[in-house]
């Protein structure tokens, strides 16, 4: 579902979609709508914010960081997309950054002419239950149990 509800910072100066911790559709019974993927777009290829991380994390401590679907188990992301075009009026789907807070991992997944090509760019490390640090790195992709919130 697409948001409606929006956040600007103190200055004016960049404005944000706000996810509603509660989804209300009287064609599913109370409780039973998860978050699965938070998605939206980052215009260049900058990883993920600090706000990424908390937003999608506060979700999940609300909710769960894993939902059951069609008997597979799927774990809660936060998705941002981003172009590396020159040109914002021609912009393209170049790859995504995700957070999956079960494993701490930040990826950056990229569309190259030999297909989806997946990089750990960074990992969550959780101080306390408000603070946490982004370790940089560079690996491929791997399975990992991390550190959760």
């Amino acid at each position: 579902m697409l948001t409606d509800q929006a956040l600007s910072d103190d200055l004016g100066r960049r404005k944000s979609c706000v996810l509603p911790s509660i989804v209300d559709d009287p064609r599913y019974k109370e409780g039973s709508l998860k978050y699965v993927f938070a998605l939206h777009n980052h215009p260049y290829a900058a990883t993920l914010s600090d706000n990424d991380i908390a937003d999608i994390v506060a979700k999940g401590l609300k909710h769960g960081f894993e939902v059951e679907a069609k008997g597979a188990k799927v774990r809660l992301a936060v998705i941002a997309f981003f172009s590396e075009s020159s040109d914002p009026r021609q912009p393209r789907c170049d790859g995504f950054f995700q957070y999956i807070p079960l494993t701490s991992q930040i990826l950056k997944w990229s569309n190259t002419s030999d297909g989806w090509k997946c990089q750990q760019t960074g990992s969550v490390k959780w101080l306390n239950g408000t603070e946490f640090r982004v370790d940089r790195k560079n690996a491929p992709c791997q399975e990992s149990t991390g550190s959760s919130p």
